[in-house]
């Protein structure tokens, strides 16, 4: 099986929010409070250039739900992880990469950004990403170190 990825259009929101909103739910759990369901999903609706939702499928079969938003820093530009919910830990590299696949058709972005629980560390990091701070980061372009 290979790993796709699809980024939801508003109306897959719309007509997908009742798989969507618990999904988000349960990985905000574990979050600090930076974002309810309710926050994220309006965002994709109402500021679909700078927030969105991915499903992730292995072969045919969904097996995450990921939510990102643009961040744009004084000196690059990130996409950043807000959630990521689902089977993801055994092919975390393969779905990383796919990931990084798809980020790579947007120049203007520099890099991809998660903040999460360090259980995320490990398999990440094993997958090139560097941890910085509480962030872990991983550059989208030759030569960027951030």
């Amino acid at each position: 099986m290979t790993i796709k990825i699809k980024q939801l259009t508003k109306e897959d929101v719309f007509k997908d929010y009742s798989e969507i909103l618990p999904e988000l739910k349960k990985a905000l759990d574990h979050s600090s409070g930076e974002w309810t369901p309710q926050q994220v999903i309006e965002g994709c609706i109402h500021d679909p250039s700078n927030m969105h939702i991915w499903y992730v499928y292995d072969g045919d079969e969904r097996v995450a739900i990921a939510s990102t938003r643009v961040v744009k820093y004084n000196n690059f530009l990130a996409i950043h992880i807000i959630t990521l919910g689902g089977k993801t830990n055994d092919k975390m590299t393969e779905w990383t990469e796919e990931f990084i696949n798809i980020l790579k058709q947007y120049p203007q972005l520099d890099c991809i950004e998660c903040t999460g629980r360090k259980g995320l560390l490990k398999p990440l990091i094993k997958a090139g990403w560097k941890e910085r701070y509480v962030t872990i980061r991983k550059s989208l372009k030759e030569g960027f170190d951030v």
